[in-house]
C-alpha cells in the first residue's frame, strides 16, 4: 500500500511549484517584450517547478510506479539554472552573443553523458538497480565519482553567480533603472540559492541535518519564487523596461519638477544644437558635467523624461543623423565612414541600433533611396 507523509510546508512548496509552472508557461506566451528572453526565462521557471516537485515527492516518501524514474533527474535543473539565467541576463543587458556561448550547454551535456543511459531504462530495471545499488552498470561516473557530483554542481552555481555579477557590472549602463533592479534581484536570489544549496550539503556531510524533512532548500526556492511572482504580478511591464518601480524610484533627490523640465530643455539643446552625440567618447559623466548635474540626476532625467537609458538616448540621435546621411544622394560617404561620423565606435552597435530603428540594414535603406 502506497503511503505519503505530508505536512503544511510540503503543501506550500507544492503550491509554489505549480505557480512556477504556470508562470513559466505565461512567459512563453507573453506578447510584449523580448520574446527570446522571455522564452529562456520560461524554461528556467519550468525547470524550477520540476525541481520543487521532485523535492516534494522526495520529502513525502511517496512510492509509486513512476518514483524510480525520477532518480538523478534533479541534476538536470541543478546544472541548467546558472547557464540559463546567465544567458537570459546577457539578452536583457543587450550584450552580444558569440559561438562561445554554446559552451553554456556543456553542463547539461555533461549530465546527459553521465545519466543519459539510465534515464531511459525500464521501471523494473531501475527498481533492481536501486535495490542492489548497482547504478555503476548504467551510469557513467567517469572523471567525477558519484559522491563528488554535488560538489561540482555547487561550484558550477558559484561560477555562474560570479559570471552574472561581472556581466552586470560591465553592461548595466545599457539598461534602465527598472531593469537593473530586476537583474539585481534575480542575481541576489540565485546567489542566495547557491549559498543555501552549498550549506545544505555541508550540513548533511557533517551529519548536522538529514536529507529527510529538512526544508532548507525549499525555503530558498519559495523565496526566489516570491520575488519572481512580485515582479510578474505587481510589475508585469518590468520585462519590457517600460515602468519604474515604486520603491526604488528616485526619492528625496532634490531634482524638482520645474528643474527637471529646465534640464530637459537644456539637454535637448545640447544634443540638437551642439550635436554632442557625434563625439564617440561621450559618456554619462561627460553629459552630466555639461548639464552641471550629478550622474544620478542625469540618469534620472533621461529615464523619466525620455523613457530610455543613456545609450538608447544617445543612439537615437546618432541613428537620425545616419539616416540623413544615407538619404543624402550627394554624399560620398560609405557606410563604414558614416558609422564613425555619427559617433559609433563599432559596426555591430551601429547595425543593431539601425535595425532596431528602421527594421532593415543600412545597406538596404540606402538602396531604397536610390
Amino acid at each position: 500500500m502506497n503511503t505519503t507523509n505530508i505536512d503544511i510546508w510540503i503543501l506550500l512548496f507544492f503550491a509554489f511549484a505549480i505557480q512556477a509552472f504556470v508562470l513559466g508557461i505565461l512567459f512563453f506566451l507573453k506578447p510584449k517584450g523580448d520574446r527570446v528572453a522571455n522564452s529562456i526565462f520560461g524554461v528556467f521557471l519550468l525547470l524550477f517547478s520540476y525541481n520543487q516537485l521532485f523535492n516534494c515527492a522526495f520529502w513525502t516518501d511517496y512510492q509509486s510506479s513512476f518514483s524510480e524514474h525520477l532518480s538523478f533527474t534533479n541534476f538536470i535543473p541543478w546544472v541548467s539554472y546558472g547557464p540559463l539565467l546567465y544567458v537570459y541576463l546577457k539578452r536583457v543587458l543587450r550584450s552580444s552573443f558569440s559561438w562561445r556561448d554554446l559552451g553554456h550547454l556543456l553542463p547539461l551535456i555533461w549530465i546527459l553523458s553521465v545519466f543519459g543511459r539510465f534515464y531511459f531504462l525500464s521501471h523494473d530495471v531501475k527498481l533492481e538497480l536501486a535495490a542492489t545499488n548497482g547504478y555503476s552498470a548504467y551510469v557513467n561516473w567517469w572523471l567525477i565519482p558519484r559522491y563528488n557530483m554535488v560538489d561540482v554542481v555547487t561550484l558550477l552555481m558559484v561560477f555562474y553567480a560570479v559570471k552574472m555579477y561581472l556581466l552586470y557590472r560591465k553592461e548595466k549602463s545599457k539598461v534602465s533603472e527598472a531593469k537593473r533592479l530586476w537583474i539585481k534581484s534575480l542575481w541576489l536570489c540565485f546567489t542566495g540559492y547557491a549559498f543555501v544549496f552549498f550549506l545544505y550539503f555541508i550540513l548533511i556531510y557533517f551529519r548536522l541535518i538529514t536529507p529527510y524533512k529538512d526544508y532548507l532548500i525549499g525555503y530558498a526556492m519559495v523565496f526566489f519564487m516570491g520575488i519572481v511572482s512580485y515582479f510578474s504580478f505587481m510589475q508585469p511591464n518590468i520585462f519590457s523596461g517600460t515602468v519604474k518601480i515604486p520603491f526604488v524610484k528616485y526619492q528625496n533627490n532634490g531634482l524638482s519638477s520645474s528643474m527637471a523640465i529646465e534640464m530637459k530643455d537644456k539637454l535637448t539643446a545640447l544634443m540638437e544644437s551642439e550635436q554632442l552625440y557625434l563625439d564617440s567618447a561621450l559618456t554619462l559623466d561627460v553629459l552630466s558635467e555639461r548639464l552641471n548635474l550629478s550622474r544620478h540626476h542625469t540618469s534620472q532625467l533621461i529615464n523619466e523624461h525620455f523613457q530610455m537609458n543613456f545609450f538608447e538616448f544617445v543612439n537615437t540621435y546618432r541613428i537620425k543623423e545616419a539616416i540623413k546621411l544615407l538619404q543624402d544622394k550627394q554624399s560620398d560617404l560609405n557606410i563604414n565612414e558614416i558609422i564613425y561620423t555619427v559617433g559609433f565606435n563599432n559596426r555591430t552597435s551601429f547595425y543593431n541600433a539601425f535595425r532596431k530603428k528602421t527594421g532593415i540594414s543600412p545597406k538596404s535603406y540606402r538602396s531604397q533611396q536610390v
